[in-house]
């Protein structure tokens, strides 16, 4: 069991507010920033939160009407282990984005944050050594404040599953709720998936407990399967095929693309892929990958791959990450799984050919690898986690102005746990009068 200790009296006035700005300080309206890396498989994004500074320990909070700045680079901080000078320059170039919407005598107040996800954690440890400890050196050589080392680690995906629902919860105005309304949280990256949630039944496993001072206690559920987000999850099942091709033969006729399509994948050797445009067939290869066959199940409910998860009993759902992205390109944000189907059977169907001259879907980028990712959404949902064809999801690109993800939570949790006058020139004005 994961135990989190978050020190929060001003969440529940907060929430009793209805997120309205509060006026704390008779020093004036002074807004505080923190820095924080996302450094997941397919990239880094840095968000600039801002709040109203802290005046003691207490748990910051936004408005979230207030926008939060980010900014995304490519690749993941993975690819790096090799060449750690690229990684410096990597990092700096954030680093500037952050300078850039921070105002300069709020630099030494902010703090900066970096943790890294199901990437860094597929790596060697030597590789994840060497490009933390990188990232380190150059977090200290910066403007801002850099605490101390566990401000730049890779979290456990337990840890990411958490910090999802708290954040989600905290953002919709959840934690002040005590009854069992809260949301449950499905996060889909590149490399990984997380689901998170607090069940009306008992927990036997993956049990995380949130404990927040002067306000509730939760425990939730939270679980992490590495190697089944959708880069992962992709890379594993077509190669998992191409194994099974004579030794002869490097074309590989696959069902998860659009019938017309063609390109190269190198695999060991160099192997054309042809998209035949199955939904079916590539529907079985997901379902078999995700590997939930309740026959088999030693529980009484199981998820991916015959892992214990309590039945899905919220009915405040939330997808987001990859869930979110491949909803927004269906033009969905508040669905159905039956709904979702109808959506991505409408864009599978399509020839390659038709995808190229269609209006919408010639302008994305993505289109021709997002037969794959619609459909494993669509399965994960559904055949992964358990959830009902029936029932609502919210796949919200904003919640006000800020992007849903688990940085809110995780960066909060750490500033929590300093003393204000740190990040806080109305907590250090206070403390020297």
């Amino acid at each position: 069991m994961i135990i989190f200790y978050i020190i929060a009296p001003a969440l529940s006035y907060l929430i009793d507010q209805h997120y309205q700005p509060l006026n704390w300080f008779q020093y004036g309206d002074t807004t505080c920033y923190g820095v924080m890396f996302d450094a997941g498989s397919s990239g880094t994004r840095v968000y600039v939160y801002s709040w109203s500074c802290r005046e003691n320990k207490t748990m910051a909070y936004i408005n979230i009407t207030e926008k939060t700045l980010e900014y995304k680079v490519e690749p993941g901080i993975d690819s790096f282990g090799k060449d750690l000078e690229s990684l410096k320059s990597y990092i700096d170039d954030l680093i500037q984005f952050a300078y850039e919407n921070v105002p300069y005598n709020m630099h030494k107040y902010t703090p900066i944050m970096l943790a890294a996800t199901a990437g860094m954690r597929m790596i060697p440890t030597f590789y994840q050594i060497q490009i933390i400890s990188t990232i380190r050196d150059i977090f200290r050589s910066s403007k801002f404040l850099f605490h101390r080392d566990d401000w730049c680690r890779i979290i456990t995906g337990q840890e990411e599953g958490a910090y999802m629902w708290l954040s989600i919860n905290y953002m919709i105005g959840k934690l002040g709720i005590t009854d069992n309304e809260h949301a449950l949280t499905v996060d889909l990256g590149g490399g990984s998936t997380q689901l998170a949630f607090k069940p009306k039944q008992n927990i036997d496993n993956s049990e995380v407990n949130l404990r927040i001072p002067n306000h509730n206690q939760y425990k939730i559920y939270s679980q992490s399967y590495l190697y089944y987000g959708i880069d992962q999850a992709k890379k594993v099942i077509f190669e998992n095929e191409m194994k099974k091709l004579d030794k002869n033969n490097l074309v590989y006729q696959s069902p998860c693309f659009h019938n017309g399509y063609r390109n190269t994948y190198k695999y060991n050797s160099s192997y054309i892929i042809i998209g035949t445009g199955n939904i079916n067939k590539c529907v079985d290869l997901i379902n078999q990958y995700l590997n939930n066959d309740k026959s088999k199940c030693i529980y009484e409910n199981c998820g991916i791959n015959g892992v214990y998860q309590p039945e899905i009993d919220s009915e405040l759902i939330y997808g987001l990450g990859g869930v979110q992205f491949m909803a927004e390109f269906l033009n969905l944000e508040e669905y159905t799984l039956e709904q979702y189907f109808i959506n991505a059977v409408k864009f599978c169907t399509l020839s390659y050919e038709e995808i190229q001259q269609h209006e919408i879907y010639s302008k994305n980028k993505y289109s021709n690898g997002n037969y794959f990712s619609v459909l494993y959404v669509y399965s994960l949902l559904s055949h992964g986690y358990g959830i009902k064809q029936n029932q609502i999801i919210r796949s919200p690109k904003l919640i006000g102005n800020i992007t849903p993800t688990w940085t809110l939570a995780a960066m909060f949790y750490q500033i929590a746990q300093i003393d204000c006058e740190q990040d806080s020139p109305i907590c250090s004005t206070i403390m020297n009068n």
